[in-house]
């Protein structure tokens, strides 16, 4: 029997690692160990820039990929990651509206977060692809939910020297602020906070999204989480991909 285990040395080296986790991923999905399929869809998501094969470096490869990976973790319970890997997706295809739509149709969760999560694909749909946006939202007023915001103050502004050369710093203070969609009305939701986060940027690096909106943000609201359709002509931005970072002089 040595030649069969010897064969199956052979056609194991002849294999690459991309093709054994697509094969496991492929295994796991197929026989609903969606835990173990989790797994696997990061490996491709965050592997594929070095083993992944030519053809699937693609920005269109790569968000299947992330579409693949929030399915999982749809099916494994987990809708705060399947939502990140879609926002992911819709980010590197704005042509996959229809197939993010479905997934967010799909997720577990309460009607009012998922029409949330809808309203927010819808902005970044219409925005990155409009012939594309097949998240319905023409003819309805624009959707209120509860949501947080933190008023801040800069602390210290400042550049540094670091060991990866000089970097720019913001820390601040801030205040919790939250809007309540069934009164209408914003409350604060504590004191303030000293010193409570720094955000840095590499000086003649690349811009970073929460350093310059924490900047613009001095004496004015910070948002991070996104906000709803009745509030957005109030807040500047998204200053990210995302879509979920914004700034506001004065809470809407």
């Amino acid at each position: 029997m040595w030649w069969t285990y010897l064969l199956a040395m052979v056609l194991a080296g002849c294999t690459s690692a991309w093709q054994r986790h697509e094969s496991r991923l492929t295994a796991a999905e197929a026989s609903g160990r969606y835990a173990e399929a989790l797994v696997e869809a990061r490996w491709l998501v965050d592997n594929a820039f070095q083993h992944a094969p030519a053809a699937e470096r693609s920005p269109a490869a790569e968000a299947r990929r992330y579409l693949r990976l929030g399915e999982t973790a749809g099916k494994t319970g987990d809708a705060s990651a399947a939502v990140e890997a879609l926002r992911q997706a819709l980010t590197l295809d704005p042509h996959q509206a229809a197939a993010v739509r479905a997934q967010v149709d799909r997720l577990p969760l309460p009607a009012e977060q998922r029409d949330r999560f809808r309203q927010e694909f819808a902005w970044n749909s219409a925005a990155l692809a409009p012939a594309d946006n097949f998240f319905e939202t023409a003819g309805h007023n624009p959707e209120c939910w509860s949501y947080q915001v933190r008023e801040v103050r800069l602390r210290h502004h400042r550049t540094v020297q670091t060991a990866d050369g000089p970097q720019r710093q913001a820390s601040y203070d801030a205040r919790p602020w939250r809007f309540d969609a069934v009164s209408r009305r914003w409350q604060p939701e504590g004191m303030w906070v000293a010193d409570v986060g720094t955000e840095t940027e590499p000086v003649g690096g690349p811009e970073q999204p929460r350093y310059r909106a924490i900047v613009a943000a001095d004496h004015e609201f910070f948002s991070d989480g996104g906000v709803p359709p009745c509030h957005r002509s109030g807040w500047r931005g998204p200053y990210d991909a995302l879509g979920t970072i914004f700034v506001a002089e004065r809470l809407p």
